[in-house]
């Protein structure tokens, strides 16, 4: 499939099959995927994998912190998530300097999409997600990430029970303003 076919293919999937996914392909893909452009090559980016009854228990942990009156919310929204039989929380260093920090935002993201890409490829599924709680210290703390460290994404990862059609797109000529 040529890159142009695997970015017009490539859609958000909430819904998978219960079938395994590779994790030594999923390091693969990552490997790939850390080509991203990325200013002073910093390289602002390291990745939590979380599959099988892990994501049960990281759930019940983040759960379990909440106040009562969060828990129902709060276990609805990560359901929608741990639907899929892999989730990968894409993670990036804070800096003390905005520029740098925005640099490195824009090089997660153009990451992130290497992976989307190289998943679709591989006959794999994505979606992803930026909930609000993956900013909480009590989420990070589940998962260990440093307070000095920002989960950018989670993208949920597997085969799709039934792939989405692509969904339509503004063409760029529509939104193109030329300075001449």
């Amino acid at each position: 499939m040529s890159l142009s076919d695997l970015i017009k293919t490539r859609v958000s999937q909430k819904s998978y099959i219960e079938k395994k996914v590779d994790l030594d392909m999923l390091e693969e893909l990552l490997d790939v995927s850390v080509f991203a452009p990325n200013h002073k090559m910093r390289e602002p980016w390291n990745f939590v994998i979380i599959e099988g009854e892990q994501k049960q228990l990281l759930k019940s942990r983040y759960l379990e912190k909440l106040p009562e009156d969060q828990k129902e919310d709060a276990s609805k929204k990560l359901s929608k998530i741990f639907v899929a039989p892999v989730v990968i929380a894409f993670i990036m260093p804070l800096s003390l300097d905005y520029d740098d920090e925005i640099e490195d935002l824009q090089a997660n993201a153009m990451l992130v999409q290497n992976f989307l890409l190289l998943a679709n490829e591989k006959g794999l599924s994505t979606h992803v997600k930026t909930p609000l709680f993956i900013k909480t210290d009590l989420f990070k703390d589940v998962l260990d990430i440093e307070e000095n460290e920002l989960v950018t994404c989670l993208v949920m990862v597997g085969y799709a029970d039934q792939r989405n059609n692509p969904k339509r797109r503004t063409p760029a000529k529509e939104l193109i303003r030329y300075y001449k």
